[in-house]
């Protein structure tokens, strides 16, 4: 068969017909295919009308090349048509779409803002790491303080309680949850404790004392500091603080002891002192020259009983021996306790017959514990600490006190004490003995007095000041730096893992760590600072005139003495964290100042202890 050129013309007009068919009918079937994976593909009718408008086309191509052959004019036109009617319906479609679709950001933008959400996403990964560490600081602030801590809903029942609030009441946390406050406390409190959740309601916060109910029934005396928590103007929760006052209420009740006592023996030796005057009037015989001697001697009692210190006393001792001996010159000594020897309290006349320090081997007096001389017969013996022109005498009278020998008093004059007179020279020796016993009598008075308030002042164990003290004088510099604009630091010193040392070498190690601490905290304080226990293993250095700064020094010199020069059992050592606040660049006022440096401490301690943490400045 032979092919002409028509044919060949043909044939290639209906092939591409045909190819140009099938790609437009592949159209529609590829908008089929991604409506199918992505029916979230905007414009959805528009994309069906041009795949619907390209399928037409593609059939009218379909009906030209097989039209070639045998031509269906009435399916022609009537695909023409409906090819007609899609486009002006896409053509509708196309112009809101067109303004849609325009609408839309471009890849560049898209690119960006993907890019800007990143950054975004990167940014809240680290502030949620930046927020889970700091919660995890705060937990471990709340599970290691040593203030008892718990929140309460608005009925004040506890939803939360940290280990120092079981530890407290002996309660286990299971326990405590769902208990309410009014669980807690005796009946008689409950009404004041329904008026403090009121208040709390109000959005007030309540600080006072009470006595809470423990696990075995019995009470516990706490301080409790509570503040309602907001949330959208609304009380949501209460947040409370609870101290255990238990070691403050038995150091109080020692100390009221101790003043009780106090007085209860200056009652007692006053009494022993006028029954010893009313026995001295009652047997004395009643002459002009005794009337003017024990007259003197009670004057003397009356003035010593005014006396403020031992100098003092023995100043008015030395007036009123130049009056009853016509003493010109004469030395009162004291024992000192450390070297056992004796020292010059007072010396009038001429002091330089006398030496200022004596042992007992320089005094006859004192060797046998009487008075010297007591006769004739030891005019020619002098006591070592004498230096004497011949025309001197002396007399030495040991001044006893609780059966013990406390002083001495030394006194001189040109005429003899000791006379062949023996009446005279007995009214002088039993004169004598009744002024060395007032003197001795009073000094043992003012000694017990004094250690008597030093134990009321200072804490037995370490030797420094105790809370009351501090607290006292904390008030003092507090004001005098108010008025004079001058600055006031406060340090807080804890010695860390203390418990652990009791637990691991026992309580004897651990008083012993407490004295070398107190020691060190001593040994490193200024004249005007003043070093207190404030209670456990917690210390408290008041420096008046230091800021913050020059505290911080102080106190990192401190913590690495301490940590280089104490160490216990097997080479460990002991650490101590320190948190400093001042006034006025921290606090205001003198519980703030302690409130806040006691943040600073335990801020120290939850950064990882033996380190110095400074306050944060009020803003």
């Amino acid at each position: 068969m032979t092919i002409n050129g028509d044919s060949v013309l043909l044939l290639a007009t209906v092939g591409v017909e045909l190819v140009a068919a099938v790609a437009f009918l592949c159209v529609p079937l590829t908008i089929a295919i991604l409506r199918r994976r992505r029916p979230d593909l905007p414009e959805p009718k528009l994309l069906w009308l041009l795949g619907l408008f390209v399928g037409l086309v593609g059939l009218i191509y379909l009906l030209d090349a097989f039209g070639q052959f045998n031509p269906p004019q009435a399916l022609g036109r009537w695909a023409k048509a409906a090819t007609i009617v899609t486009s002006l319906a896409a053509l509708v479609l196309i112009y809101p779409a067109a303004r849609r679709l325009l609408s839309l950001p471009s890849r560049n933008q898209l690119e960006d803002a993907n890019r800007e959400l990143a950054a975004q996403v990167e940014r809240a990964q680290r502030a949620n790491e930046v927020v889970a560490l700091s919660e995890a600081r705060y937990r471990l602030l709340v599970d290691t303080a040593s203030e008892g801590i718990w929140i309460l809903d608005r009925i004040g029942r506890i939803t939360f309680t940290n280990p120092r609030i079981t530890e407290m009441l002996g309660f286990n946390p299971e326990q405590l949850k769902g208990m309410t406050l009014l669980d807690l406390v005796p009946e008689e409190d409950r009404s004041a404790i329904v008026d403090t959740l009121q208040r709390h309601r109000r959005g007030l916060s309540v600080r006072g004392t009470r006595q809470l109910l423990n696990a075995k029934g019995g009470l516990v005396p706490v301080q409790m500091s509570s503040s309602p928590l907001m949330d959208k103007g609304e009380v949501a929760s209460i947040l409370g603080v609870v101290t255990d006052l238990s070691e403050q209420m038995v150091a109080h009740e020692e100390l009221q002891r101790l003043a009780t006592e106090l007085e209860d023996r200056v009652t007692q030796r006053t009494q022993a002192y006028r029954e010893t005057a009313a026995q001295l009037a009652g047997t004395l015989e009643v002459s002009r020259f005794q009337q003017r001697n024990y007259g003197m001697l009670q004057e003397m009692a009356e003035m010593l009983q005014s006396c403020t210190s031992p100098a003092e006393a023995a100043r008015v001792a030395g007036e009123f021996a130049v009056k009853l001996f016509d003493a010109d010159a004469g030395s009162i000594y004291t024992l000192n306790q450390e070297t056992g020897g004796f020292t010059a309290l007072h010396g009038w006349g001429a002091t330089n017959e006398s030496a200022e320090q004596i042992l007992v081997d320089d005094c006859w007096a004192l060797r046998q514990n009487k008075p010297y001389p007591h006769s004739l017969n030891q005019f020619t013996l002098r006591c070592n600490h004498l230096r004497l022109g011949p025309s001197r005498n002396t007399f030495c009278l040991p001044m006893s006190a609780h059966g013990q020998v406390a002083g001495l008093i030394n006194l001189r004059r040109a005429a003899p004490f000791i006379t062949s007179d023996v009446e005279a020279s007995a009214d002088f020796e039993k004169v004598a003995q009744l002024f060395a016993a007032n003197i001795a009598q009073f000094l043992a008075n003012l000694a017990l007095r004094r250690s008597l308030e030093q134990q009321s002042l200072r804490d037995p164990l370490t030797n420094l000041f105790n809370r009351r003290y501090f607290n006292e004088q904390l008030a003092i510099e507090f004001e005098r730096a108010n008025r004079s604009r001058a600055p006031l630091a406060l340090q807080m010193v804890d010695i860390d893992h203390f418990k652990r040392i009791n637990d691991r070498f026992g309580h004897d190690a651990g008083d012993r760590v407490l004295r070398m601490v107190s020691d060190i905290l001593a040994q490193n304080a200024r004249s005007g600072d003043i070093v207190c226990r404030w209670g456990g293993e917690e210390f408290l250095i008041l420096m008046p005139g230091s800021n913050a700064a020059a505290a911080k020094r102080r106190a990192d010199e401190i913590r690495s003495r301490i940590n280089d020069q104490i160490e216990i059992v097997g080479g460990t050592r002991v650490s101590v964290s320190i948190g400093v606040a001042s006034y006025p660049e921290h606090a205001s006022d003198p519980d703030g100042l302690i409130e806040v440096s006691d943040r600073a401490l335990y801020a120290a301690k939850g950064a990882g202890r033996n380190r110095v943490t400074v306050a944060v400045a009020v803003l």
